[in-house]
């Protein structure tokens, strides 16, 4: 068996562990111990942010967006990470309601009366506090409100397109409260689709020391505070003072961590993770977020936004304006929040396509992801944002777990990077308190 040193290892390559490896490295800059971290990844770095190329098309995994006053933003704008973004092309934007479509937020659609009801409650959205409405589910606040049912009906549209959730009855209402505050700032498209986030990071992590081993599938995490044990499909044994498990879903953490169970603690206390009990996330209670989605390539450029109203459907452009397309061409998403049976999905979202202009002979490219995970863990009403787990895994010092499913703060890839930067900054303050560094092979 081969066999390897390093101060921290971050299992996963995506959003979040590569923020983790990036604030780690950065954060053993200055330190004497000169903390070495090492990420490990099954494929190429990017997991759920990956850009692929396709026919002279650069397309992402569906439509993502970053909130441009999210805490995501932020964290990327710490580790100089500030890729060229654009806005959403709004200007034509419709809604389709009854197979008809309207302009956004005309009278024609929603009446004097629900316009001013939601342009008032769009006003009083920015000084609500999110957490306070935890405890009840989304639709049940929307329905609180006392709207005319048109306004009613379109903000339920808005909390689906800024939370890519369509169940609203299973959303606690924290988080629709709280991504429709970000919303009303902005998102932004990056220029040079999502991979530029992730290579970002890597680089970031790279510059600062931090060594990339692709291929690397973890089976199983065990060993004793100080000295994980990191061990890989192949056979090989990674020895680490600190771990970030960034793998994914809970349950992939949750695999990799059982070989912990039944181990020692340094002073002969019984030690192994405790993953079983009632914290929200570990357990898997709030099950995925889905989606289909289908990415066009286009050969013209006059694709406009569509929200759907009466269905759980969005068609987005993401180039012009971006640089994923050929010159003269456009790069479409097209999405179904929730994802169903795999042949009806698909011809909704053509005919969807088909309703915003694009014809058959206009497309070049296309790809159909029938279910793609949006968030891996949706926290339900009663105990909101607040009740995901933390960065600490129970019953392992030194391990961390970073995704879209850990922490109080976040949600979509702001959960993911925000957990990243704080898993990256406790492991390296494990390491360092140690003061003990590992030799670099």
């Amino acid at each position: 068996m081969r066999q390897t040193q390093t101060d921290i290892a971050v299992i996963g390559a995506g959003l979040a562990g590569l923020a983790a490896a990036a604030t780690a490295a950065q954060a053993a800059e200055t330190p004497a111990t000169g903390t070495r971290v090492l990420i490990l990844d099954e494929k190429s770095p990017g997991g759920r942010a990956r850009t692929d190329t396709q026919d002279g098309f650069r397309f992402n995994r569906g439509p993502h967006a970053v909130y441009l006053r999210g805490p995501g933003h932020r964290v990327l704008n710490r580790l100089g990470v500030r890729p060229a973004m654009h806005t959403p092309p709004l200007r034509g934007a419709r809604l389709m309601i009854g197979g008809q479509p309207y302009p956004v937020l005309s009278r024609r659609v929603l009446g004097a009366r629900a316009a001013a009801q939601l342009t008032a409650l769009l006003l009083r959205i920015s000084r609500m506090n999110p957490a306070e409405s935890s405890g009840i589910s989304a639709r049940d606040w929307i329905a609180s409100l006392d709207l005319n049912p048109r306004a009613e009906a379109m903000l339920a549209v808005l909390v689906r397109v800024s939370t890519y959730v369509a169940d609203q009855d299973r959303m606690s209402a924290d988080i629709a409260i709280g991504q429709l505050r970000l919303a009303l700032h902005g998102v932004g498209y990056p220029d040079e689709g999502w991979q530029a986030l992730a290579d970002g990071l890597l680089a970031t992590a790279t510059n600062r020391g931090a060594v990339r081993q692709d291929n690397s599938p973890v089976a199983a995490i065990t060993g004793e505070p100080g000295a994980w044990r990191v061990v890989t499909l192949s056979g090989e044994e990674i020895t680490a003072r600190a771990v970030i498990v960034a793998a994914g879903t809970p349950a992939a953490g949750r695999r990799l961590l059982s070989g912990s169970a039944g181990q020692q603690d340094q002073d002969g206390t019984p030690g192994g993770s405790d993953l079983n009990g009632d914290t929200v996330g570990w357990d898997g209670r709030g099950g995925e977020v889905t989606a289909a989605c289908l990415d066009l390539g286009v050969r013209h450029d006059r694709t406009r936004v569509l929200f759907g109203v009466d269905e759980p459907l969005y068609l987005s452009p993401h180039a012009p304006g971006g640089h994923l397309a050929p010159t003269g061409g456009g790069m479409v998403h097209v999405m179904r929040n929730g994802a169903g049976d795999q042949r009806a999905d698909r011809a909704r979202l053509e005919e969807f396509a088909a309703s915003a202009g694009i014809a058959d002979a206009d497309i070049v490219s296309a790809r159909f992801l029938p279910r793609m995970v949006v968030a891996t863990l949706l926290p339900p009403p009663g105990t909101g944002l607040a009740g995901r787990p933390g960065a600490a895994v129970p019953g392992m010092p030194g391990v961390f777990a970073a995704g879209d499913w850990v922490g109080p703060a976040g949600w979509l890839s702001d959960c993911s990077l925000v957990s990243g930067e704080r898993a990256g900054r406790l492991a390296a303050r494990a390491v360092q308190d140690r003061n003990i560094a590992f030799t670099a092979p």
